[in-house]
């Protein structure tokens, strides 16, 4: 390109009569930047940083995603490390590109004196001479930018408005020939022409609406500098709403002040505003096709091409879906189901209500009729529901029960039945067996009661449906010598189609070996319903037999392992469509919560792990959210912020009344705000909540609910961490060992010897006790439990032993290196078929090696050898 031009006068004066004072005040404008918002996150490294990784970094996203207060921000700490800046603001009257380059020098000789002298004097001479040359005044001013003597920031906002492809080629040059020293940044909504070479440049950056989106963690930051004071249930409803669009959030917080800071506002406020802004940023400029297009997308939220096709009844969809990606329409693609695109939750919900109601019905009525035939039931019932279905789509809900209660859209299901009516629900035995399983996977036990009870009386269900929902029944209410016997009646019972009461049942009785502390019972029903979900290609509920497994062995005090399996399961679901797999993902995230919480860790990582499971748990109903609220709990107590710890179990309770979940369920929560008040030193709160918790009944007495079956040792430790706080030592003891005589191997047991060891030195047993907290903190170092046991038991600090790098086991029994291994198993509580899995070997090979190990160690059992391997510290 010859980047020669005659610049046009009639689009500007300022050639001819050389005005310095309108180009000055023209240009001191374009250099203005945003003064720094009062209530405001800093989110300056998130561009810096970048900047660190590739000198030019390109800032893409629509309107709202904060660009320019990035970039301001971005300058400001830039300017405070010593770094020059020049600041530009692109718009429409950059054309052609002589008025371009000549804006862009004189703001850069405006910002920083003699930084531009040389290539704006050859500007204005060319240009007196009838033409610019464009070309050389460019070169003129890379030569002296390469001799500036400090670093330089180069800053250009709203790059879409460079149209005109003259003075994109300008910009690109600066790009691609950017001297050392220099780094530049380039905000726009979307990329106004093609990049070519330049997509190849490697110093060149993005950040794009990933990077710019506020994380939930940071949603919450921004709600608490403006003294935001709303539930966290409704914190996570905005979260949820918003989908970390700064815009939204700002906006919201305007309405939310303006109405006076209400106690419980709608997660809806600010709906016309949101609505104003999108069309005054955003729509007002496209053309009336486009727009239409828009809107028909809102409307069907997650689409591909052909589910597009069939909805507008045109062959012209291609072209505006193309440009509304171009543009950054707040559409993208879904990188996890290739050929899909979805639009802004905020958007679509905008955008779809300037289509009239009929249309709306229409284009949902459309959607249904695809996907249902394309055999995507989770989705198609979402459609369903939009588009006012009832009666219409009872029939096919009933021949896809078994995939939609496969993919676990529970909400989805709820919803449905919400709108379909009793009169119709109650007409068909199916439905109210479907329903039924709903209430039941919701723990919402009295309504799903009510209604098997409903169908007992109609005597329309098979045997081993009533069996299954019987035994499941039973074992939300505590039941389990009732339930076992029903789930296994059920199961083998129960024909191959259907698959996913074969794997609740399969879960069920896992669950319930595990509530009778039998892991090893509990993972041999836990390995059917992996496999059941495997055979029927049910990610989801393999999903969800994971997170059970991750539970046993967690319960066996394997916390590594169930970390490894737990992050197995996310992984399962990474590829899992945007409406199944909710209720898995909620649960695992909250478990990797937990896990990082034992783990030691307390960070951003942990608080958004945290928020993403309750956010995913609460769109589906899920009582694990609880495990959410308790660890929040939990942190705040360490924190010392006990009103918060105790807001935060309070909202837990109200969630769960207000979706009609029995107490039972959740009752576990009353001995997380008893050690809530332990740590305030308010004991007696304490006894008064763990009492309430009791009801009369010892600890062992205590239902091992589903959700958490650990319930009766946590009492027990509660009890125990009560008593010694008191100063009551025998007791600590006494209740201690009546619990340890009857259970000696899962993750309660840690901390419960760690109080015994506690008490035996209150007794003045020096020599016991630190045996204890010796053996204990070894436990604690291999499994990885780095969670600050000091503010839970009493004088701690100064007895668990400081790891050492060089301290390594004293192994005088002869066992070779693969021994070692398969012990190290063993200990972790693996059969031998999973040690073989494990170490790529034969389960001949560990049998033979578990023999020899035997007989070095001078051993009966695995529980002696594992003992005298302890001894030896060999593990």
């Amino acid at each position: 390109m010859v980047f020669t031009a005659k610049p046009d006068s009639s689009q500007s004066p300022w050639l001819e009569s050389l005005d310095q004072k309108a180009v000055a005040a023209w240009v001191a404008l374009k250099c203005r930047r945003p003064e720094a918002s009062v209530h405001a996150l800093d989110r300056a490294p998130l561009l810096l940083n970048a900047l660190k990784q590739t000198r030019v970094v390109w800032v893409n996203a629509p309107a709202g995603y904060g660009k320019t207060a990035l970039l301001a921000d971005a300058a400001r700490q830039a300017e405070r490390d010593g770094t020059s800046v020049i600041w530009l603001t692109l718009d429409s009257r950059d054309t052609p590109d002589a008025f371009f380059l000549r804006h862009f020098l004189e703001a850069a000789e405006r910002q920083l004196p003699g930084v531009a002298t040389d290539a704006l004097a050859h500007w204005y001479e060319t240009g007196r001479r009838g033409h610019v040359d464009v070309e050389q005044v460019l070169l003129l001013w890379l030569q002296e930018l390469a001799s500036f003597e400090r670093p330089l920031l180069l800053c250009f906002d709203d790059v879409h408005s460079l149209q005109d492809s003259d003075s994109w080629q300008v910009l690109n040059l600066i790009v691609e020939q950017l001297p050392a020293g220099v780094s530049m940044v380039l905000a726009s909504r979307y990329i106004p022409n093609h990049l070519g070479r330049l997509r190849l440049n490697p110093a060149l950056g993005w950040l794009g609406i990933s990077e710019l989106s506020f994380s939930d963690d940071e949603t919450q930051q921004l709600l608490l500098l403006h003294g935001v004071d709303i539930s966290p249930q409704q914190v996570q409803q905005l979260i949820q709403r918003l989908a970390g669009w700064p815009a939204g959030l700002a906006i919201w917080l305007a309405c939310y002040r303006a109405a006076g800071r209400p106690l419980e506002p709608a997660v809806q406020l600010a709906q016309q505003e949101l609505s104003d802004y999108l069309l005054g940023e955003t729509l007002h400029r496209l053309p009336a096709d486009l727009q239409q297009f828009v809107q028909q997308a809102a409307v069907l939220g997650s689409f591909n091409e052909e589910l597009l096709q069939h909805c507008t009844g045109s062959a012209e969809y291609h072209q505006p879906l193309q440009q509304a990606l171009r543009l950054n329409l707040f559409i993208e693609p879904q990188l996890n189901r290739p050929g899909w695109f979805r639009m802004h939750p905020v958007m679509a919900e905008l955008l779809a209500r300037q289509l009239p109601q009929q249309e709306r019905s229409r284009l949902h009525h459309l959607a249904y009729n695809w996907l249902s035939e394309q055999r995507q039931p989770v989705t198609a019932l979402h459609h369903a529901r939009a588009a006012g279905l009832s009666r219409e789509v009872q029939g096919w809900v009933e021949r896809e029960s078994e995939a939609i209660l496969g993919n676990l859209d529970i909400a989805g299901l709820l919803s449905w039945f919400e709108l379909l009516g009793d009169e119709l629900l109650y007409s068909s035995p199916r439905l109210m067996a479907i329903a039924a399983w709903s209430w039941l996977l919701t723990h919402q036990r009295e309504k799903a009661e009510a209604m098997i009870n409903r169908l007992l009386q109609r005597q329309c269900l098979a045997d081993f449906e009533e069996a299954a929902l019987q035994g499941y029944l039973a074992r939300l209410k505590g039941l389990l010598n009732q339930a076992e016997p029903l789930c296994k009646q059920a199961l083998e019972n129960l024909p191959s189609a259907r698959f996913t009461l074969r794997i609740l049942m399969s879960s069920t009785l896992a669950q319930l070996r595990l509530a009778q502390n039998d892991a090893d019972g509990a993972r041999i029903w836990n390995r059917l319903a992996q496999d059941l979900a495997r055979q029927n290609n049910a990610p989801a509920m393999e999903a969800l037999a994971l997170f059970d497994y991750a539970r046993i062995e967690l319960n066996r005090g394997h916390i590594a392992h169930s970390r490894e399996i737990v992050e197995r399961g996310l992984a399962l679901l990474g590829d899992y469509s945007e409406h199944g797999g909710l209720l898995p993902r909620g649960r695992l995230l909250l478990y990797r919560g937990v896990l990082r919480w034992l783990g030691g860790a307390d960070d951003a990582l942990l608080d958004e792990t945290l928020q993403q499971g309750i956010a995913a748990s609460t769109q589906v109903h899920d009582v694990s959210v609880c495990y959410g609220y308790a660890i929040m709990a939990l942190r705040y107590t360490t924190a010392g912020d006990y009103a918060a710890a105790l807001n935060a179990l309070a909202s837990a309770e109200r969630l769960m009344q207000r979706w009609q979940v029995e107490a039972d369920s959740y009752q576990w929560l009353m001995a997380v705000k008893a050690n809530v008040w332990i740590s305030q030193g308010k004991l007696s709160r304490a006894q008064d909540c763990l009492e309430q918790l009791l009801q009369g009944q010892s600890c062992a007495q205590l239902p091992r609910p589903e959700l958490f079956p650990m319930l009766p040792a946590l009492a027990v430790a509660t009890q125990a961490r009560l008593y010694l706080l008191a100063g009551k030592s025998a007791d600590c003891l006494s209740e201690i060992d009546g619990w340890l005589r009857l259970r000696n191997s899962n993750l309660s047991v840690m901390l419960l010897q760690l109080l015994r060891g506690a008490a035996l030195r209150a007794q003045n047993q020096h020599s016991e006790s630190q045996q204890i907290f010796l053996q204990s903190g070894r436990v604690l170092q291999r499994e990885g439990i780095g969670l600050d046991l000091f503010s839970w038991v009493p004088n701690l600090s100064d007895s668990l032993p400081q790891p050492q790098e060089s301290e390594a086991p004293e192994i005088s029994s002869g066992l070779s290196e693969r021994e070692l291994e398969v012990l190290r198993k063993i200990a972790q509580g693996l059969s031998n078929q999973e040690i073989a899995d494990q170490l790529f070997i034969s389960l001949h090979t560990v049998k033979t090696h578990a023999r020899k190990i035997n007989v070095k160690l001078a051993a009966k059992s695995r529980t002696q050898a594992i003992h005298r391997a302890q001894e030896l510290r060999l593990i």
